[in-house]
């Protein structure tokens, strides 16, 4: 069977090109560090890096939010701090002295300026913003979470009397306190309650009032448990030309357990922060091994790929001499 010269150049053309793809498609590799560049090339491999490159933005999300949340709650343990040495130094100091030591009206009139100048401090720190948003207003950021009427000792949580004798309102308080809630997606699962809420622990809630920092609500005998109300009322008390000692000392009492509280309360901040930078690192720590995999599944060995360039060169350098050896006794064949 006699192979004629169009049959030969044909077969040649069909391997050149073959070879030539080769040689780009090895290129490429080298150029993109990548074992494909479309998914035709292996499905398998592709599927899996969509969903590998899914989980990875999900995770990076997280990872964004947690950044977030950790300095939120840096500015809130921060405020909280500053309440707690408010009330944990400045007062305890100036109201011993008061019941102790200085006992004019003049001196005690001091005092009870120095604590209601403490009273607009605390709420100065319990009205500030990070960002856009007001750190102790629960659930709502937009506006400032407080106001007070110094001459009357009011203070007003989101318009609501803190001091309100009425129990609807006192619940009302509670209610926004307790049951109020920001949510923020830290990796925990995320899962909804069927209801249209979230389910506790699949999430991270924000939100967090300033009542919780200074208390709230009413004692036994009706008496505030909030701080910056009884400040105000040992301020009045000092005031008072017929100055009442064991009815000071009452108030004093009470006011040491809204300071514990405060304390008590930034120590929890304290440990929610904790939580918050570690379970960061864990993040940190996924989201660098579902990259090693992306690694795995998308990049080549850069040597190997070199390697393998350098063969496909080589072959098509042969291919395109094999071609030369061809032309050459095909073309004299012609000619005879």
């Amino acid at each position: 069977m006699r192979v004629s010269t169009q049959s030969i150049m044909n077969r040649y053309n069909r391997n050149l090109s073959k070879t030539i793809g080769n040689l780009d498609k090895s290129r490429m590799t080298v150029l993109t560090n990548r074992k494909f560049n479309a998914i035709s090339e292996d499905p398998a491999s592709a599927a899996k890096s969509f969903k590998l490159r899914r989980e990875f933005n999900e995770v990076s999300d997280q990872v964004e939010n947690i950044k977030d949340t950790i300095s939120l709650y840096d500015n809130l343990a921060a405020g909280a701090l500053d309440v707690s040495t408010l009330l944990s130094q400045n007062v305890s100091e100036q109201t011993l002295h008061a019941m102790n030591g200085a006992t004019s009206l003049e001196a005690r009139k001091a005092y009870a300026q120095s604590l209601r100048g403490i009273q607009d401090n605390i709420v100065l720190a319990l009205n500030a913003k990070y960002a856009d948003r007001y750190l102790y207003g629960g659930a709502s950021t937009k506006e400032p979470p407080f106001a007070f009427d110094r001459e009357n000792n009011i203070l007003t949580y989101r318009g609501l009397d803190v001091n309100s004798k009425d129990p609807a309102v006192q619940k009302q308080i509670a209610d926004m306190v307790k049951e109020e809630t920001l949510f923020v997606d830290l990796g925990f699962g995320l899962t909804e309650d069927g209801v249209g809420g979230l389910v506790k622990g699949t999430a991270f809630d924000t939100a967090v009032s300033g009542l919780e920092v200074i208390g709230y609500g009413l004692n036994a005998d009706g008496t505030s448990k909030n701080a910056v109300v009884l400040l105000g009322e040992m301020a009045n008390a000092l005031d008072d030309p017929n100055f009442d000692q064991p009815g000071f000392q009452k108030l004093l009492d009470r006011f040491s357990v809204c300071k514990n509280d405060t304390a008590n309360f930034v120590a929890d901040l304290g440990t929610r922060c904790k939580f918050l930078e570690d379970t960061k690192v864990t993040l940190e720590r996924n989201q660098f091994k579902i990259n090693e995999q992306i690694l795995q599944v998308e990049e080549v060995d850069t040597a190997e790929a070199i390697s393998d360039y350098i063969w496909q060169q080589y072959a098509y350098n042969a291919a395109l001499k094999v071609g030369t050896s061809i032309l050459s006794p095909s073309f004299i064949d012609f000619m005879k």
